[in-house]
């Protein structure tokens, strides 16, 4: 009955259930997946919960309209991934690029789609570009390299890219026309930042650094302002073109593995 009243936000097929829970930022296999935070109390949430059905083999328990969607918007597909000697490792329904390589799980694909993301050849498994509105690919009889090359050419030249998303599982951040080139190794310096701006982290810094106990003053502040510095404005160049703004979700991707 709820099924029919609140939305399912997952890629399964199941069970929705609705509960009180302080902490519900878990996935575990009795109870599911958070659905949705529908009222935070403070001391306690009240939640909508998501069990995927238990499946016989041979059966998935995956919403195929949802791989329909993930796979109409997203560039991906949802296929086997094989790793190891021989292949002996095998993950069923993986999100995969159009030639086989491996990008995530359905989460991942699912959560592609929700964000409008779209998958990026250059760097799959790390970076998305992450689009204004979706607009279906134009399927063509030639390559996939010129499939995507298309798509991006076309979302471009319609102004429809929004920014470049770099991620891991530890994080992530977009990168746009006028942000800043991430540069891991950057230092900042109040001249290549207009000061106002260069003030206000400043200040940031100041008071994150006196709250601080010993420990993070080591390990989150040891190294200056920069802690307190978004990724997309912590780097000397400013970004340009998009070539440059994939550049810089590249990097983050990496720093952060």
């Amino acid at each position: 009955m709820i099924e029919k009243l609140i939305k399912n936000r997952t890629p399964y097929l199941g069970k929705m259930v609705l509960k009180f829970e302080k902490n519900p930022y878990y996935t575990s296999g009795k109870d599911g997946k958070l659905n949705k935070v529908h009222l935070n109390l403070g001391f306690t949430k009240l939640v909508t919960r998501f069990k995927p059905k238990q499946v016989m083999e041979g059966y998935s328990n995956i919403d195929p309209k949802k791989i329909e969607l993930i796979e109409k918007y997203t560039g991906g597909v949802i296929g086997t991934h094989t790793f190891g000697k021989d292949d002996e490792y095998i993950l069923d329904n993986s999100f995969l690029t159009k030639d086989g390589v491996y990008i995530g799980d359905i989460d991942t694909a699912w959560w592609y789609y929700i964000n409008k993301f779209y998958v990026c050849k250059e760097y799959p498994h790390g970076v998305a570009i992450k689009l204004k509105s979706y607009e279906p690919t134009i399927v063509l009889k030639n390559s996939i390299e010129d499939e995507y090359e298309n798509f991006v050419t076309e979302q471009i030249e319609n102004d429809n890219i929004e920014s470049y998303h770099g991620y891991t599982h530890r994080g992530g951040s977009t990168f746009k026309i006028g942000d800043r080139l991430f540069d891991a190794e950057y230092m900042p310096v109040v001249d290549d930042y207009d000061r106002k701006e260069f003030e206000k982290y400043w200040e940031k810094y100041g008071k994150s650094y006196s709250k601080a106990d010993d420990f993070d003053k080591k390990s989150i502040y040891g190294d200056g302002i920069k802690a307190v510095i978004p990724f997309n404005r912590r780097g000397k160049q400013v970004i340009k073109d998009w070539d440059q703004a994939r550049q810089a979700a590249i990097n983050i991707s990496k720093d952060l593995s």
